[in-house]
């Protein structure tokens, strides 16, 4: 029985001293938890609705208006090739690379260098002197919507339905205009890969 009583005795101590913690800080500090509806007015946090476990946009959970849609991959990727960089730093690396293969050409007609180097310096003149002209066009259309404030896809629009409409008067002209839509094309797909990668890194 003593041995009983000693253990029921034997009481933990608690100690006198407060313990002092640091306060969690919220992962919401300094950002706003709830935004405004652009459509009720209301003070809401926006709901996400997903399919399958991917998200696909974010609700107002008192309207049901779409509050913000999120992209797909492909959409994610396929944007890249909608990004209007207004930069001329590839274009004068363009000339940069023509104007080399056009004097490394030069040097090698007068020269005594081999003949498959004359086609091949002959080559690369040709493919970065109209890769460096396709740049300085489609970098022109955009530095000029951007100036006027305008949406470039029309001005692109535009210069089709020119294309279109002197190809249906000139019939002599249709190849070449074919030629350098194919161009543009060639130097948007580039472009549009490079971002890609660059966004990627």
């Amino acid at each position: 029985m003593s041995s009983i009583h000693s253990q029921s005795n034997q009481q933990p101590k608690l100690s006198s001293r407060f313990l002092h913690t640091e306060p969690a800080t919220s992962i919401y500090s300094g950002h706003h938890t709830t935004v405004n509806c652009e459509c009720c007015n209301r003070t809401m946090v926006p709901r996400v609705v997903s399919y399958y476990g991917q998200p696909l946009k974010s609700i107002c959970p008192f309207c049901g208006t779409t509050f913000t849609k999120f992209q797909s991959g492909f959409q994610r990727f396929f944007q890249n090739f909608h990004t209007r960089t207004l930069s001329f730093t590839i274009f004068k690396r363009l000339v940069i690379a023509a104007l080399s293969s056009g004097l490394l050409w030069f040097v090698s007609v007068f020269g005594t260098l081999p003949e498959n180097f004359i086609v091949i310096t002959a080559i690369g003149t040709t493919i970065f002197g109209i890769m460096a002209l396709a740049e300085l066009i489609a970098q022109s259309v955009e530095l000029l919507a951007a100036r006027l404030s305008h949406e470039s896809n029309y001005y692109w629009a535009v210069i089709v339905l020119i294309a279109m409409i002197t190809a249906h008067v000139q019939h002599d002209l249709t190849d070449y205009i074919i030629l350098f839509f194919g161009i543009m094309f060639t130097r948007w797909v580039i472009a549009g890969l490079a971002n890609a990668r660059n966004a990627s890194s």
